[in-house]
């Protein structure tokens, strides 16, 4: 008689085999493994970009102040607060998704150019420690290694989609 065992156990046998052993080549050459990310790293990293505050204005008809949701500097706001979260979700899949076989190039072959980029002030390296060895592994493989096609294999192999990118964002009180 065969064992049928429970179905979070199922779906966790056929995800690991859809997993894959060997490591993929990069657009860059780099031999890098595509490793699953939890919904829970996503979730600590877009918790953290909180919602604007909603602005006051005093209604006159009622004498009294409240928020008016629809002010349009507001929904500016709001609408960078979702691509910060967004970006703030694919940062993590970049960083815990894709390990690099052979870590990361000498930073005198790439570093460069992000430096120039900075320059021409269209990035911003102030924040990120250029001698910390996890900072420039993340910034390598965000601005060089790691492609939208990457993205969507740690997605996949996460089981994590956009709408669950979402779903998380929408969870938390306050952002």
């Amino acid at each position: 008689m065969a064992k049928t065992s429970n179905p979070a156990v199922q779906v966790a046998k056929a995800f690991r085999r859809n997993i894959a052993s060997e490591p993929i080549t990069l657009s860059t050459g780099d031999k890098a493994f595509i490793r699953p990310v939890t919904v829970a790293v996503v979730d600590a990293a877009t918790s953290k970009v909180k919602d604007p505050e909603v602005p006051i204005w005093h209604n006159p008809e009622k004498d009294r102040d409240e928020e008016n949701p629809s002010d349009p500097k507001y929904l500016r706001e709001l609408s960078e607060t979702g691509r910060k979260r967004g970006m703030a979700a694919f940062d993590v899949m970049i960083m815990f998704g894709v390990e690099l076989v052979d870590g990361v190039p000498d930073k005198a072959k790439w570093l460069g150019k992000l430096k120039l980029m900075e320059r021409q002030e269209l990035l911003d390296l102030k924040t990120y420690d250029l001698e910390d060895a996890i900072d420039l592994e993340f910034l390598y493989k965000k601005y060089i290694a790691v492609d939208n096609s990457i993205i969507g294999l740690v997605g996949e192999v996460s089981g994590i989609t956009a709408e669950d990118i979402t779903t998380a964002e929408d969870s938390f009180p306050g952002t």
